[in-house]
């Protein structure tokens, strides 16, 4: 048995039991500042059930994916520790705290390059093949195959297809031979939400404060900060979902969609909020899902319950595919006829 003795939370740790914190401090929010973070509604219950999760979640973090980062992680911390380059990362998820960064500008906007003239020069070219031999059909007897090929076809294939490949193959050649100059190391992290403090942390944006980059720009506990599902209608009328962590009197937010993208399924999102209360509440064991597993048993309130449940410490890295598949489908029948 581990010896979690020495394993503390901290006071500021949220304890989902405790009674709702009441802030004595008067509210110094704007008008205009709860209107864009909060649109006027009313924030979400904070509750630890567990049995619910976000689709996407589970998508993007299935059991394979969970041992092969399991493996990077112990190749990376192994080849740090045989004198190789330190293994020190920005941001990650573990079962201590969920710390966001993502790669500087110049590196996404490289990205961008490479796959936004891939997707232009290929996915676009066969609807404008169809087009011009549509427009052919119509008008080209009029004038002939040279001049229409010379005013139609021509301008179109100088100046968008073949500067669209030019980036992707600029760009694939970037990423395939100097993979360095793309995926440069992050200048801080932006947000970290710490389950052994309790602490909701926004650091100084390192894209536009690169002189404080990694430096905290507000903090506060997680019983102080409430949770809104906020929508976002689209040019086609559709409402899309997201979910805004907004301080109680404080002007500090914090948009989780890095974490969860906007979707039309308002339901993902209200999940997505019970796993958020559910990770950082330590009166209950870590969410049982892939993404946790391998860091159950370095947290002291998780490892209890797994000794006493006689958890397999491999449960999810050892399924069968087919058996996620099912866990998945009834995931999301429990999510679709939840009352939320």
């Amino acid at each position: 048995m581990t010896n979690t003795a020495l394993i503390q939370y901290e006071d500021t740790a949220y304890r989902g039991n405790r009674k709702s914190l009441e802030l004595n401090t008067p509210s110094g929010q704007s008008k205009l500042f709860l209107k864009g973070w909060t649109q006027g509604g009313g924030a979400l219950e904070k509750s630890s059930r567990s049995g619910i999760f976000p689709p996407m979640v589970l998508e993007t973090w299935p059991p394979e994916a969970i041992v092969e980062e399991e493996n990077l992680r112990q190749q990376f911390e192994q080849e740090a520790a045989n004198g190789g380059e330190p293994y020190n990362p920005a941001g990650w998820i573990s079962g201590i705290s969920i710390r966001y960064a993502t790669l500087p500008r110049v590196s996404w906007a490289l990205l961008w390059m490479q796959h936004g003239g891939r997707i232009a020069a290929t996915w676009l070219f066969i609807p404008f093949a169809l087009g011009m031999i549509v427009l052919w059909a119509e008008t080209g007897d009029k004038s002939g195959f040279q001049v229409f090929w010379d005013e139609a076809v021509l301008p179109w294939i100088i100046y968008f297809f073949i500067p669209m490949l030019l980036l992707w193959s600029v760009g694939y050649l970037i990423e395939k031979h100097f993979p360095h100059i793309i995926y440069r190391r992050p200048k801080g992290p932006k947000w970290e939400l710490n389950r052994r403090t309790g602490m909701v942390t926004l650091y100084h944006d390192p894209d536009t404060d690169e002189q404080r980059a990694g430096q905290i720009s507000a903090q506060a506990p997680f019983q102080e900060w409430d949770g809104y599902l906020v929508t976002l209608p689209d040019r086609q009328g559709n409402l899309w979902y997201r979910l805004n962590l907004v301080h109680k009197t404080e002007e500090w937010a914090l948009p989780l969609n890095q974490l969860m993208p906007a979707t039309t399924n308002r339901e993902d999102v209200l999940a997505f909020w019970l796993l958020i209360c559910r990770y950082m509440d330590v009166t209950q064991p870590l969410p049982d899902i892939p993404l946790f597993e391998s860091f159950r048993h370095e947290d002291p309130r998780t490892l209890r319950h797994d000794e006493k449940s006689g958890r397999d410490p491999r449960y999810w890295r050892d399924m069968s595919r087919q058996e996620y598949e099912r866990f998945k489908q009834d995931n999301r029948h429990k999510l679709y006829n939840n009352k939320w």
